[in-house]
């Protein structure tokens, strides 16, 4: 159909859902220069530049940017199909938080422009691809909305060999749509040959690298990333995300140095982007990088360092946008600080640094909070204050919407079975709080984590294996700290807690090694650490 006989109805409803998506958004868009990615379309001359930038920004997922720029090409070339396609790409954001109902059908009104404008057979493919997952409003519908994406992109990709953006869109398909209890990573691998048939000719692709890292992005395989990890953030100099992506492969493998610089440039550039683009709050990147870097900080002791990055977190009063992202650090950032630390009494008395914050639309968040409260309190012998917070969490999990991703959900679990079995303990119910202990371990462990975060903010394996070596099991608590440390390199108080156990198991030599790779991971520690004395004199 010629873009001329469609009615201007139709046009200016896409351009009406742009303006709605962009109201917080004002200032045109930024200067970044990332690796060089060029999409065949076949829009108007004019429109090519910014069209080959939103692709490559839309693969570092810097939507705001990317969505400003595809509503930029429909203002120039209304009849350029790709350009809504772009705009429902922006929408959906395919490894964060599924859309809700108003973004979906927002992304369907685009596609909708879109599949009645002149287009190639290769566009159209891409169009009607996505359609499916923008084919209904039903958020609860969404894992099987994002296995049909993934199914026709296939189609896409195998009827167009030549085409590597075909290989890279189906790649990031298949990371949405992977089951995050799927032990055997089907999808990632299968999504980390595509990438890797594509760096063989495009070996600074922003999209490669990113998506690599995604794709390695779990115990025993983060190691297959760090070369991906350490050319990402080169290029993509000024990408927020970009900057912030390494650090997922960093902190896999325990390098939490490299951790530290990629997340100081990501907030650095965060906090720039919000002033040069004139957003009416904290990009909300910046936030996601920081619960990385409060992690890393409290892995090397740098405490002191972390109280202060959480007092510039409570000092974000608002952000651009307000989502799970968001949510997630103004809940995990406060509990990290006290329970790293090992100060439960300070736990019991956490305060949100955002209490104004809509908590109600993310209460799988909320329960993060209570966790850190509940476990303090049961740590700190405050089981009957624990038991309040369990109550809490416990109703929390009762009313989650039916549409929580999977790791949220699961994580909620494992918040009450942990600290139920911590107010079990501390009521003299050994045999049954490490039970529940053990469970809520075994429970963690089958679903992989979130992007979201570095980690969980108290690993259960780890709270089962403080609870072993405080009933004097020490062989079993040794065991259960080396099985954190398995899928968690260096952290710190699995570290320390293996280094306690050996040494009262009377293997020094073992406590030894343990020691030393503390010592060395906290030598530029500051603060006043429970447990790091001892590191530091052997002889207690």
């Amino acid at each position: 159909m010629n873009a001329r006989n469609i009615r201007w109805d139709k046009k200016a409803t896409g351009l009406l859902i742009f303006v709605v998506l962009m109201i917080s958004v004002t200032a045109s868009a930024e200067e970044k220069k990332p690796g060089q990615v060029q999409f065949s379309n076949s829009c108007s001359t004019g429109v090519q530049e910014t069209f080959n930038r939103a692709i490559t920004l839309l693969h570092s997922f810097e939507y705001p940017e990317t969505t400003k720029l595809f509503k930029e090409i429909i203002n120039e070339d209304p009849d350029c199909a790709m350009a809504y396609w772009g705009g429902a790409m922006s929408i959906w954001h395919p490894l964060w938080a599924p859309p809700g109902k108003s973004d979906l059908e927002s992304g369907a009104s685009l596609l909708a422009i879109a599949e009645q404008l002149e287009s190639t057979a290769r566009e159209s493919s891409y169009i009607d691809a996505l359609k499916a997952f923008f084919s209904s409003n039903d958020v609860q519908s969404h894992r099987e909305r994002a296995r049909e994406y993934e199914s026709r992109m296939s189609g896409v990709y195998s009827n167009n060999l030549q085409d590597p953006e075909a290989a890279m869109f189906y790649a990031l398909s298949l990371l949405a749509s992977a089951d995050p209890r799927d032990k055997s990573y089907a999808h990632q691998f299968k999504s980390a040959g595509l990438l890797n048939w594509v760096r063989a000719s495009q070996p600074t692709h922003p999209g490669v690298l990113h998506y690599l890292i995604h794709s390695y992005d779990y115990p025993g395989l983060a190691h297959l990333a760090l070369d991906a990890a350490m050319t990402y953030a080169e290029a993509a100099p000024d990408s927020a995300h970009a900057q912030h992506m390494p650090s997922h492969i960093f902190t896999r493998l325990g390098l939490w140095d490299r951790s530290l610089s990629s997340n100081h440039d990501s907030t650095r550039s965060a906090a720039e982007y919000t002033v040069s683009a004139h957003l009416p709050g904290h990009y909300d990147e910046g936030l996601h990088s920081i619960d990385y870097l409060m992690y890393a900080m409290l892995q090397t002791g740098r405490d002191d360092e972390a109280q202060q990055l959480l007092v510039r977190l409570g000092n974000i009063k608002k952000t651009d946008t307000e989502n799970f992202k968001v949510a997630f650090t103004y809940a995990s950032a406060p509990a990290r600080y006290a329970l790293e630390r090992r100060m439960w009494k300070e736990a019991s008395q956490l305060r949100h640094v955002r209490e104004d914050f809509a908590w109600k639309d993310f209460p799988w968040a909320q329960s993060i909070h209570f966790f850190a409260r509940g476990i303090g309190s049961a740590r700190s012998k405050q089981p009957e204050k624990a038991a309040q917070d369990l109550v809490i969490i416990k109703d929390i999990l009762a009313n989650l919407p039916p549409a929580t991703p999977a790791y949220f959900r699961a994580q909620v679990e494992v918040h009450v079975e942990s600290v139920q079995s911590w107010i079990l303990l501390a009521k003299g119910d050994q045999e049954g709080a490490l039970f529940q202990a053990a469970a809520a371990a075994d429970r963690e462990d089958a679903v992989d984590k979130h992007p979201v975060t570095p980690g969980e903010v108290l690993p259960a394996r780890e709270l089962y294996a403080d609870m072993l070596l405080e009933v004097g099991n020490d062989a079993q608590a040794l065991e259960q700290y080396e099985a954190v440390l398995a899928v968690s390199p260096n952290r710190l108080n699995a570290l320390t807690g293996a280094a306690h156990a050996a040494k009262r198991l009377g293997n020094t030599w073992l406590a030894g090694q343990y020691r030393a790779t503390v010592l060395a991971q906290t030598r530029s520690a500051n603060g006043s650490r429970v447990g790091l004395g001892n590191m530091r004199n052997p002889s207690q």
